[in-house]
């Protein structure tokens, strides 16, 4: 019985089927025991099998628990400033705790990505800053990372020239102050720029046709109405 109990739990390597093992074993233990009328060993033998049984699990737990890592994101503005109010996101989607000087994620082994990769990105909206920033967990089970914030440079700006009339003005060059891209209108008056500006921040548009010129502020990532007239 012995050594055919041996041969089952040499197969046996999940801590708690070991564990399911062991109380079986144990059982067994006792009741043969008991049926022998030795209470004491009885008892003593399945408490020291069970105890034996536990160690694996205990012992796994133990390593999970080690394995968990508790990652702190600082995220930084252009200026490296800290940027104490964001919207951040990690792509494992767990929640991220906002603590003094930045956030926490608490990552357990199991929610741990194959490659050990972890991407961050945050928004401050207000400011039209965006960044992105990934993590490899490794060895270090209390890593750091940084988040570099950068200006938001992404949206358009879709707009039609029109005259003091409102008549559509073909031809026209248009342009966002301080930077040299320039679109040329179409016959309907319609143009597409680079607004070098976040969606909803103010930029100035200047278009120019002869001697009409328009020159105003309006919104980037928006469709805008650029009216040109001649000089006063």
């Amino acid at each position: 019985m012995e050594e055919q109990a041996l041969k089952i739990a040499g197969r046996i390597a999940h801590p708690l089927a070991i564990l399911i093992f062991a109380i079986a074993l144990a059982v067994i233990t006792l009741v043969v025991l008991l049926r022998a009328k030795r209470p004491f060993v009885a008892w003593t033998l399945a408490v020291a099998i069970v105890v034996i049984g536990l160690v694996p699990a205990v012992a796994s737990w133990l390593v999970q628990s080690r394995g968990v890592y508790r990652v702190r994101l600082v995220v930084l503005r252009p200026d490296q400033s800290l940027a104490d109010i964001a919207q951040v996101k990690s792509s494992n989607r767990n929640e991220l705790k906002m603590v003094d000087g930045g956030w926490e994620l608490d990552i357990p082994p199991q929610s741990r990505p194959a490659d050990g990769k972890i991407t961050f990105s945050a928004t401050v909206k207000d400011e039209f800053l965006n960044g992105e920033s990934t993590l490899v967990l490794a060895q270090d089970y209390y890593p750091t990372a940084k988040l570099q914030l950068v200006a938001d440079t992404s949206a358009k700006l879709h707009g039609v020239v029109v005259d003091e009339g409102l008549v559509a003005v073909a031809g026209a060059k248009v342009s966002i102050d301080g930077y040299p891209d320039v679109a040329v209108s179409d016959k309907m008056g319609s143009f597409v720029l680079p607004a070098h500006a976040g969606k909803g921040q103010t930029v100035e548009v200047r278009a120019q046709k002869g001697p009409l010129v328009g020159h105003q502020a309006v919104e980037a990532g928006k469709t805008v109405e650029v009216i040109v007239s001649p000089p006063e």
